[in-house]
């Protein structure tokens, strides 16, 4: 599942701009998997684990879908916000560097907080946690839907072409006919939203 890894120099880098790590340190890495679109770390600090997440242009599949990185800009950005509106709602983040488009912030342990995709896919359901999760959702929702700022804090229309609707829905479309139109139409009314 995951393998100890020298972090690459440019991320130990980034990291020492943030602020995150001293000069002198050569933390402990463990590449974590499952990404396809961002690199992802467990580093080792002194006063604790940290998660580090670079985006990558070139996403990790067969085809040729590519991302633009600064979509890390923007996870920075909600994060901010979420903390803002819900208070524990998103892991603490602790620096962002546009130069490599990394983030760092808190390392949540898989002991603690498990992954809803394996646990829904294997049937596994808490609704008290689900509801939870949408209160908290409308929390954050009530702080920023109706403030004008956010749509020109989030200019993220192409982000969500190249990274959600093009790799899936239209590619989707493109290699089946038979629900090409709906799918296209998903798209497009996605977009708009």
């Amino acid at each position: 599942m995951a393998t100890r890894d020298r972090l690459p120099g440019e991320v130990a880098e980034a990291l020492r701009r943030m602020g995150v790590l001293r000069s002198a340190e050569a933390p402990p890495a463990e590449r974590l998997t499952g990404g396809v679109s961002s690199d992802i770390w467990r580093v080792d600090l002194p006063s604790g684990a940290v998660c580090v997440k670079r985006a990558l242009t070139r996403l990790r599949v067969a085809a040729d879908w590519r991302a633009p990185a600064e979509r890390n800009l923007y996870e920075a950005r909600w994060m901010r916000r979420a903390a803002a509106a819900a208070p524990g709602a998103a892991p603490a983040l602790l620096g962002h560097d546009p130069e490599t488009e990394t983030l760092a912030m808190a390392y949540l342990p898989p002991a603690t907080h498990k992954l809803w995709k394996p646990l829904l896919r294997d049937g596994v359901v808490d609704p008290a946690f689900a509801a939870t999760v949408g209160r908290t959702l409308a929390r954050i929702h009530a702080a920023s839907a109706a403030d004008p700022a956010v749509a020109t804090e989030f200019p993220t229309d192409a982000i969500l072409h190249a990274i959600r609707l093009e790799p899936y829905l239209l590619a989707t479309a493109a290699v089946h006919p038979d629900v090409a139109s709906p799918l296209r139409d998903l798209a497009a009314t996605t977009a708009r939203t």
